[in-house]
């Protein structure tokens, strides 16, 4: 059974599913990716679709800001039963730390333990990108690539939080908060 969640994005919605759909990490697609998933590929086909994220037991999904989930949630369905049944084979994305030093090690850290299970239920991922004179740059993924409220829940959740535990860090930055 899928559960249709909406997001904090109105353009995004949440596909959850009762069964594990990602054993390890996450990841997103654009249309423009080249993508060797089936899934992936065939949800792309629905043309008014932009982004696919991919993680644990659920799927969001982006679509343009043109198109109505009225037209479009059926067809959404129809391609995500076609691939994910009781026999579907988990997937896995491989994902390892590209920091070295303590204070973006804690960064992720924070990150993990305590943003992104919250972000997770919104539909949505945040990943540390860079940590440089005190600005942590960060990138939005899933429902929060171009929420309306990715903006607040930033500077006021994120931030916050992560200066709370890394007082080295003056400022969180999103690189794709315009999407």
């Amino acid at each position: 059974m899928i559960n249709v969640v909406d997001t904090p994005n109105p353009d995004t919605k949440k596909f959850v599913f009762d069964q594990t759909i990602v054993k390890i990490g996450s990841k997103e697609f654009k249309k423009s990716d080249q993508s060797n998933i089936d899934l992936v590929n065939d949800l792309f086909l629905i043309k008014e679709l932009e982004l696919v994220y991919l993680d644990k037991n659920f799927i969001s999904i982006k679509k343009n800001k043109d198109s109505s989930w009225d037209d479009i949630v059926q067809d959404i369905l129809e391609a995500l039963n076609k691939r994910i049944s009781e026999n579907f084979n988990a997937l896995s994305f491989e994902e390892e730390s590209e920091f070295t030093d303590d204070i973006s090690k804690r960064i992720e850290e924070v990150l993990n333990d305590k943003i992104r299970p919250a972000v997770a239920m919104d539909g949505g991922d945040i990943r540390l990108k860079s940590f440089k004179d005190g600005v942590a740059e960060v990138m939005l993924k899933g429902a929060c690539a171009g929420c309306p409220s990715s903006t607040v829940t930033l500077k006021h959740g994120v931030e916050r939080m992560i200066k709370h535990y890394v007082p080295e860090v003056t400022s969180v930055e999103a690189l794709n908060i315009n999407e």
